[in-house]
């Protein structure tokens, strides 16, 4: 058992737990932002452990991990320490896979997934406050104070950063939201049940930036960007959606930024970086090298409701 998992209380820390690996997370620093352990309780229960690594031993994951149970869409948890952020939860049987674009092209996917996030966008959870924004700024603001240049591939998106940040400001008032951009964080189960895990980014926060973090994942792949946020916002409205794709960006921006650390951090760890760094470049760089960027922040001007 790793030591990580021995301040818990005796009826867990005595089960045998096993690595189980990074897996699916092999080119996702977001998605490799815990170590996990099963396990099998006397009474035959799968269970999961789970322990921040060291790049997100600041994050809240296990009280919005926790938040998501009590609402309904995420897995039972049955231990959780906010203070080191170690939890443990109840397994998800066989039935369940993570989300791929694929999966999500099945009639009612990107439904049933919008309405998990809006489920725990009103769960009333407790959760510290999020500005992806802000915090993306400080880690841009990082290079400049150790007198490192940016790297090339974020200098045209920390440029036009303060831009983007100005236009979503003044949103609709800050609720809980999960904030993923990982498709790693969402669990289709049978009968279109869906579940969200990590929990990682999550916080107070705009919910057009809840929005608009789906977005990065769901379009244009999945779905166009206006069918996609009608079913995820509820309805269409040309200033939100562009709020939303903004948010996007700044989104893709700070899983960039997050995943440059977490490598400073552990650059011999076996979690893949450059394949990561890639696709989220491009994801995020697309609006600001074809000038979109400057019709999304005049659309923004148009609110959201």
């Amino acid at each position: 058992m790793s030591a990580r998992l021995s301040g818990l209380p005796d009826e867990w820390a005595s089960l045998d737990w096993q690595p189980t690996g990074i897996g699916a997370a092999l080119l996702s620093w977001q998605g490799a932002s815990h170590e996990s352990w099963r396990a099998t309780t006397a009474a035959g229960v799968g269970v999961i452990g789970k322990a921040p690594r060291p790049h997100a031993a600041a994050s809240a994951a296990a009280v919005a991990r926790a938040a998501a149970s009590r609402a309904g869409v995420g897995p039972r948890m049955l231990v959780v320490d906010a203070a080191s952020g170690i939890s443990v939860e109840e397994a998800l049987g066989p039935d369940w896979r993570v989300a791929t674009g694929l999966r999500l092209q099945a009639p009612g996917a990107v439904a049933a997934v919008a309405a998990a996030r809006r489920a725990f966008r009103e769960s009333g959870a407790d959760l510290p406050p999020r500005d992806l924004g802000a915090e993306a700024q400080a880690m841009i603001d990082g290079f400049a104070a150790a007198g490192a240049e940016l790297p090339l591939t974020i200098a045209p998106l920390a440029v036009v950063l303060p831009r983007v940040r100005a236009a979503v400001a003044g949103g609709p008032a800050p609720m809980p939201c999960w904030l993923s951009s990982e498709m790693s964080d969402i669990q289709l189960g049978p009968d279109g049940a869906v579940l969200l895990t990590g929990g990682t980014t999550a916080g107070l926060a705009d919910p057009l930036a809840d929005v608009g973090s789906l977005l990065t994942e769901l379009a244009p792949t999945v779905l166009p960007a206006e069918e996609a946020f009608e079913i995820i916002w509820g309805s269409p409205h040309a200033g939100a959606l562009a709020r939303a794709r903004l948010w996007g960006v700044i989104v893709d921006l700070w899983v960039l930024l997050r995943a440059m650390q977490a490598h400073a951090l552990d650059p011999e760890s076996e979690v893949g970086y450059p394949g990561y760094l890639m696709f989220r470049t491009w994801h995020a760089e697309y609006p600001v090298l074809t000038g979109e960027i400057d019709a999304l922040i005049m659309r923004a001007e148009e609110g959201w409701e």
